[in-house]
C-alpha cells in the first residue's frame, strides 16, 4: 500500500528530525528513521544502508554539523505522494571561514517515518561533507560505493527515436 503524506506531513516530520540533529540527539534522529533506511550521497560516490551505518553516518554529521555551524535555508519543497524534495542552501564554518553551499534532497517516506534521503550536493558542500565523515567512512559496515548499486548502463541508441517513443522521459 502506498503511503501518501501531504507537504504539511512531511515538512512536520522533518522538523521533528531536523529539531533532533540541531539538538545533537542521535538517538531521537534515529527514532524518526524506518528500520533499513537507505541515504545515497551520490556527491561522494557512497550507499548508505541500515541502523548501524545510518546511525554512524548521523553520528558524526551531528557532530561535524555542532562543531561547523552548519545551518541550511530551504529554497523549494516539492512533494509526491511518498517523497520531499528540498532544495537548500547550506552555511558552514570551514577552516577558510564561512562559506555558502548548496544542496538538493529527495527523502522518501514510509508511514510516519523517514525512509532515506538522496543528497546531491555543490562542491562546497560536499568538500565540507567529506571532511566531516571522515577518510575512514567507507569502511563502515553497510557503508558502500555507489556505483556498485545503480543499474548497468543501457546499451547505446538511436537517441531522437527512442526519446520520441518513451512516455518516461
Amino acid at each position: 500500500m502506498e503511503n501518501k503524506l501531504s507537504l504539511e506531513q512531511m515538512e512536520e516530520l522533518l522538523a521533528m528530525h531536523e529539531t533532533a540533529e540541531f539538538n545533537v540527539d542521535l538517538d531521537a534522529t534515529m527514532a524518526t528513521l524506518v528500520d533499513n533506511p537507505v541515504y545515497e550521497l551520490p556527491a561522494l560516490g557512497w550507499r548508505i544502508e541500515g541502523q548501524h551505518a545510518v546511525r554512524e553516518t548521523y553520528k558524526r554529521l551531528l557532530h561535524g554539523g555542532d562543531v561547523h555551524n552548519l545551518w541550511a535555508d530551504k529554497r523549494v519543497h516539492a512533494t509526491s505522494p511518498t517523497s520531499l524534495a528540498r532544495e537548500a542552501y547550506v552555511y558552514i564554518d570551514t577552516p577558510e571561514g564561512r562559506v555558502t553551499g548548496q544542496y538538493f534532497v529527495a527523502m522518501d517516506f514510509a508511514g510516519d517515518k523517514i525512509a532515506g534521503e538522496r543528497m546531491y550536493m555543490d562542491t562546497t558542500f560536499a568538500k565540507a561533507m567529506a571532511d566531516i565523515l571522515g577518510p575512514d567512512f567507507g569502511d563502515i559496515p553497510g557503508v558502500t560505493r555507489l556505483e556498485d548499486t545503480v543499474p548497468t548502463p543501457k546499451p547505446r541508441l538511436d537517441r531522437a527515436a527512442t526519446h520520441a517513443a518513451n512516455t518516461n522521459h
